[in-house]
């Protein structure tokens, strides 16, 4: 098991029993905190210099179009119709299983480069059961705490959409890549919601959703659709 110990930093814990830790060290052993405190004793551990550094814990993103991070600045000036239009319309038609594996691995290094140590993947681009796939590979390979919330292929986002949702595909993923939920990345259901999906088809979605044990996040209130 590896062992880190982060010397000198000024923790902030965001913990009432540990509190704030002017000089303090943090104990990693393998892929868990052991220990907070001053001057502990970290034996033979590898030493990571914390001085002149704040130490907190990582911050959430409850939301983030992660294989979008290969178009990052596009549409900067745009409107959301310019953003359906564009992004949705002409780039997500185009990307390849290998431009979501690779969209999706440097938006989730891009998020821990910000501080960002957990992320919900809302992932509303998997066209075909290899871009479902791909997604889930780049998000895992980038070593993050993560939810890959598993969305419709772009073409079945036209609002308002009768199409239904490929559950069988939604189904495999679970099973091969989500068995346990008590891992690094998880799953859950990107949902289209009756802003951009018919009431039946939204209905339908959840039953499902539920039926998999999977947690629901939607959009609302965004726009013309809200």
């Amino acid at each position: 098991m590896s062992r880190k110990v982060i010397r000198n930093a000024h923790i902030i814990s965001i913990d009432p029993e540990i509190g704030v830790v002017p000089r303090g060290d943090i104990l990693i052993e393998g892929s868990k905190i052991a220990a907070i405190g001053s001057d502990l004793d970290a034996g033979d551990a590898e030493v990571i210099d914390g001085e002149g550094r704040i130490a907190i814990p990582g911050f959430v993103d409850t939301h983030r179009h992660t294989w979008q991070a290969l178009l990052r600045a596009t549409g900067a000036d745009w409107t959301l119709a310019q953003y359906f239009a564009g992004v949705r319309g002409v780039m997500g038609d185009l990307y390849t299983p290998d431009d979501m594996k690779i969209g999706n691995h440097l938006g989730a290094i891009a998020a821990l480069d910000a501080g960002i140590t957990t992320l919900y993947d809302w992932s509303h681009n998997n066209n075909t059961p290899d871009h479902a796939s791909a997604a889930v590979e780049g998000l895992k390979a980038a070593g993050m705490r993560a939810v890959f919330g598993y969305g419709n292929s772009n073409a079945e986002w036209v609002p308002v959409s009768d199409k239904p949702t490929d559950f069988a595909d939604v189904a495999r993923v679970r099973r091969e890549y989500f068995a346990s939920d008590d891992q690094l990345v998880t799953m859950g259901f990107a949902a289209r919601g009756n802003q951009f999906a018919t009431m039946r088809v939204t209905r339908e979605d959840f039953i499902k959703a539920r039926e998999l044990g999977l947690r629901i996040s939607v959009h609302m209130g965004d726009g013309l659709w809200a």
